[in-house]
């Protein structure tokens, strides 16, 4: 894998605070909500997200390490 550009690393370090905020958010709404329903569908979207997260940091360590 090639580096990346500064431009795509802002990009990406951009994109890991939006997941963050987001996950924070599915978090947040997990301990307020009842239904098992609603609750089982935001932990599908937490789950997804924290993948995403994982991705975009191992993709990041690869290229500075390159």
């Amino acid at each position: 894998m090639n580096q990346f550009s500064t431009r795509e690393l802002l990009y990406l370090e951009d994109t890991s605070k939006l997941l963050d905020s987001i996950e924070k958010t599915c978090q947040h709404a997990m301990s307020e909500i009842t239904d098992p329903q609603i609750k089982g569908v935001i932990s599908s979207m937490s789950n997804a997200h924290k993948q995403w997260m994982q991705s975009t940091a191992s993709m990041v360590t690869k290229s500075s390490l390159q």
